[in-house]
């Protein structure tokens, strides 16, 4: 299988340095150029389907990349990674604590723990294996859970999980 995972393009959100999480923030202007351009840059790859989350900035990234070449089929196990209080808030304010240590395990403050979004995105990478191993598979997803499916993928590894840090409208290539 061939997958090729696409984090979503930019929202007001983003360019506020603000926490998005589960809430439903469309793309702005910047966004929909950047879902354009990686149209573009994925334009010779001839995919067999695509998966998204059901964000709306998810879902309108991938809408413009695969137009009406074929359905897109949303995953609530896609969904970013519930951020509990510090939605809207400040993302500064939110990496004060570290979330994403798989030892501490942290859902204060309703955040969702990092165990889960390993656990769940691990299922769904099972699902893709079982169901499209012949496949070749565009996703559009978010930061956490791209960044979950590449250790689910790779391997984890303490020394360098904080440097996968999936960017707006950026595209990473896997063979599996």
């Amino acid at each position: 299988m061939k997958l090729v995972m696409v984090r979503h393009a930019k929202t007001d959100y983003n360019d506020k340095g603000l926490v998005q999480g589960i809430l439903d923030i469309p793309l702005n202007e910047e966004g929909i150029m950047q879902a354009i351009n990686i149209k573009e840059k994925l334009k010779n790859i001839k995919f067999d389907l695509c998966f998204s989350s059901p964000l709306k900035r998810t879902l309108e990234t991938a809408k413009l990349i695969v137009g009406n070449d074929f359905p897109i089929i949303t995953d609530e196990l896609l969904i970013e990674r519930n951020m509990g209080t510090y939605e809207g808030g400040s993302f500064n304010e939110y990496q004060k604590h570290d979330f994403w240590d798989r030892n501490k395990n942290y859902d204060i403050n309703g955040v969702e723990p990092v165990r889960n979004i390993m656990k769940r995105t691990e299922l769904f990478l099972d699902n893709l294996k079982r169901e499209y191993k012949d496949k070749t598979i565009l996703l559009v997803s978010h930061t956490a859970i791209l960044r979950a499916l590449h250790f689910n993928i790779v391997g984890y590894d303490d020394t360098w999980f904080y440097k996968f840090k999936p960017k707006n409208g950026e595209a990473y290539y896997y063979d599996i």
